[in-house]
C-alpha cells in the first residue's frame, strides 16, 4: 500500500508540475516571445522528460492499482498513453521545412526549419502556376493555388488541401507579391502522426464508452443535439480567411462551445450548492459529477479535432499556442475530479464544488484571457 501511494503522489505530483509548466510557459511567451518559450520549455528535453515521468508513473499506478480490469478506463488511459508516445516520435524523428518556388523553377531540396540545413527531396519539384481566387465582387482572396510538377505526376495545392508523396506532406504557405512565386511547407513524418492518430481513435470509443455507461443513449442523445444545432449554424457561415474555410471549423468550435456551457452551468450550480442546505448539495454534486463526464469529452473532441485540422491546414497537431495551452490546461483541471477513488477531495460534496467554482478560472483563461492579455495565433476567438 505504501508503494502505490508513492506513485500516486509521483503521478499526480507530475502532473500538478505539468499544469505549472504550462501555465508559465504562456507568461515567458508573452514576455520574451515565442522563440525563447519554444527553446527553453516547449522544445526542451526537460520539458520532453517531465511528460514522460507523468506517462510512465501513471500508468505504473494504474497498474498497482489493478485498474485494467476496467477495459474502458484502460483504453482510455492507454490511448493517452499513446497520444504522448505519438508526441515523441514527430519530436525525435520527423523533418519539417519550406519551399520557395518561382514559376517555372524546379528544386529537390527544402530549407528545415529550425536550423536553416539544406535536406533532399527523393523527387523533383516545379512550380507550373500560382493563382490566387477570389470571393465573388471584392477584392479579398478566397483561396490561394499552386499547381506543381512532383517528379512526372501533376498536382495541385491550396489551403486546408495538402498533397502527398513518399511520406512528404505539401502545404499551401504564402505567395510572392508579385504572385509569381509561392511558398510552401514541408512535413515529413511518416511515424508519429499514425500513432499520434491511432490515440485519438482509441481515445474517442473510450469516450464513448464512458458516456454511454454515465448518461446513457439518451444523455448522449441530448448531447448530441446542441452539438449538431451549433454545427448546422456555424458550416453556413462563409468565413472570408481562407484557412477557415473547412468544415472542420464547425465540428471543432462546435463541441468546444457546447462544452464551455456545460462548464459554465456546472460552475453556476456549484455556487447554489454551496449557498444550499446539505441535502440539495449532495443533489446537484451527483449533478455536477455526472454533467462533468460529457462537459470534459466534448472539450477533449474540440481540442482533438482542432488538432488534426491544424495539422492538415498547417502541417503540425500541435503548435503550443497560448489559447491550444490553456485549452489543454483547461481539460487536465476538470479531469482531476474523475480520479475521486484516488484523490479524497473530491468525494466530499462541498470540496467539490469548491474545485469546480476555481477550476472555473482556466476556462475563463482559455476564452478570455488568451484573447485579452496573452494573445497568439487564436487570440481573435
Amino acid at each position: 500500500m505504501a508503494k502505490v501511494n508513492t506513485l500516486k503522489q509521483y503521478a499526480f505530483g507530475a502532473l500538478i508540475a505539468v499544469l505549472v509548466v504550462l501555465a508559465s510557459a504562456t507568461v515567458v511567451e508573452k514576455i520574451f516571445g515565442r522563440e525563447a518559450a519554444s527553446e527553453y520549455i516547449y522544445g526542451s528535453w526537460w520539458f520532453v522528460a517531465l511528460w514522460g515521468i507523468l506517462g510512465v508513473t501513471a500508468m505504473v499506478y494504474m497498474i498497482r492499482r489493478m485498474l485494467y480490469r476496467r477495459k474502458v478506463v484502460l483504453i482510455l488511459h492507454g490511448a493517452l498513453g499513446i497520444i504522448l508516445l505519438g508526441a515523441l516520435v514527430t519530436f525525435l524523428t520527423a523533418e519539417r521545412g519550406y519551399i520557395h518556388l518561382r514559376q517555372g523553377e524546379t528544386l529537390h531540396t527544402y530549407i528545415a526549419e529550425n536550423d536553416t540545413t539544406e535536406l533532399s527531396l527523393p523527387f523533383d519539384v516545379k512550380l507550373v502556376l500560382f493563382d490566387i481566387a477570389y470571393h465573388p465582387g471584392t477584392d479579398e482572396p478566397a483561396d490561394f493555388i499552386s499547381f506543381l510538377k512532383v517528379g512526372e505526376e501533376m498536382c495541385k495545392i491550396s489551403m486546408n488541401k495538402i498533397y502527398s508523396r513518399q511520406g512528404y506532406r505539401f502545404y499551401q504557405m504564402s505567395y510572392d507579391p508579385d504572385e509569381m512565386g509561392s511558398m510552401l511547407m514541408i512535413n515529413h513524418d511518416p511515424w508519429g502522426i499514425g500513432i499520434t492518430y491511432t490515440g485519438y481513435v482509441l481515445l474517442a470509443l473510450a469516450m464513448l464508452g464512458l458516456l454511454w455507461f454515465r448518461i446513457g443513449w439518451r444523455g448522449l442523445l441530448y448531447m448530441a443535439m446542441p452539438v449538431a444545432g451549433l454545427w448546422f449554424y456555424i458550416s453556413r457561415l462563409n468565413p472570408m480567411t481562407p484557412v477557415l474555410r473547412s468544415p472542420m471549423l464547425a465540428a471543432h468550435v462546435s463541441v468546444i462551445m457546447i462544452s464551455y456551457g456545460l462548464l459554465v452551468f456546472i460552475t453556476v450550480t456549484a455556487i447554489i450548492a454551496l449557498c444550499s442546505r446539505r441535502r440539495r448539495s449532495e443533489c446537484l454534486y451527483r449533478l455536477n459529477a455526472t454533467l462533468l463526464y460529457p462537459a470534459l469529452f466534448l472539450l477533449a473532441a474540440g481540442i482533438f479535432i482542432g488538432a488534426v485540422w491544424a495539422n492538415i491546414s498547417w502541417g503540425r497537431y500541435w503548435g503550443w499556442d497560448a489559447k491550444e495551452t490553456w485549452a489543454l490546461i483547461t481539460m487536465l483541471v476538470y479531469a482531476l475530479p474523475f480520479h475521486k477513488g484516488s484523490i479524497a477531495l473530491f468525494r466530499n460534496p462541498v470540496k467539490f464544488h469548491w474545485y469546480c467554482l476555481l477550476a472555473c478560472l482556466t476556462m475563463a483563461m482559455t476564452f478570455l484571457g488568451v484573447t485579452y492579455f496573452l494573445g497568439g495565433m487564436h487570440s481573435y476567438v
